[in-house]
């Protein structure tokens, strides 16, 4: 495993491998770390907030973060005026922090990359199908009770980029969220995928019937 230092943005959600994140930029600390990103054409980390604080070196309280996040790379940028950025991000590899500290109001944090272990994929496949037919039925089901269209999401054959697009657009808790982060092979993300979705349909068909009888 490489390390490597980082700056972190702590967020109230996910960014997966892969997947796209769109961000809105308004804290000056924050407009600045872009800033340097940018100028120095240097990825940041994200991570999700656990919940609760925690006190730094200096005795002042801090948000409590996950240890597993992602590496994001900026892709578009737009700025405004007032300094305010909209700006789009891809997830890359997954990394875990060993140790971090405050650097001008910014997290900042030495790293290790976090990747899959080995597994044996001969049924990964099966499965991966089985996950994406479930999901095209949850996709159809939250159309419905939504009542507007979602737009079509072309689902890859690769399982392991699959068990990261489904997760970035299902509706779950983020702490459910985070655990399909920390899982460390295709399958065992998939499976507590299809998990979730069979609990996600179900609900949405309660939804459905629930809507009927009014």
């Amino acid at each position: 495993m490489s390390t490597f230092s980082l700056q972190l943005f702590p967020l109230q959600t996910v960014l997966y491998p892969y997947c796209v994140l769109p961000l809105h930029i308004f804290e000056p600390r924050y407009r600045v770390m872009i800033r340097m990103c940018i100028e120095h054409g240097v990825p940041f980390g994200i991570v999700q907030a656990s919940g609760g604080v925690e006190l730094d070196l200096d005795g002042r309280s801090r948000m409590r973060n996950y240890d597993i996040g992602t590496v994001a790379q900026i892709t578009n940028v737009v700025e405004f005026a007032d300094g305010r950025m909209f700006i789009t991000t891809q997830g890359h590899q997954r990394f875990r922090i060993l140790k971090s500290a405050y650097d001008e109001d910014v997290l900042t944090a030495v790293v290790e990359t976090y990747e899959d272990l080995p597994t044996d994929g001969a049924d990964v496949r099966e499965l991966s199908e089985r996950v994406g037919a479930k999901f095209e039925r949850y996709w159809q089901l939250l159309e419905c009770v939504m009542n507007r269209e979602l737009g079509e999401l072309e689902l890859p054959d690769d399982p392991t980029a699959l068990s990261w697009l489904i997760p970035s657009v299902l509706h779950v808790q983020p702490e459910l969220k985070q655990a399909l982060l920390q899982k460390r092979d295709p399958r065992s993300r998939l499976e507590l995928i299809q998990e979730l979705l069979e609990e996600e349909v179900e609900k949405l068909r309660d939804a459905m019937r629930d809507g009927r009888e009014k």
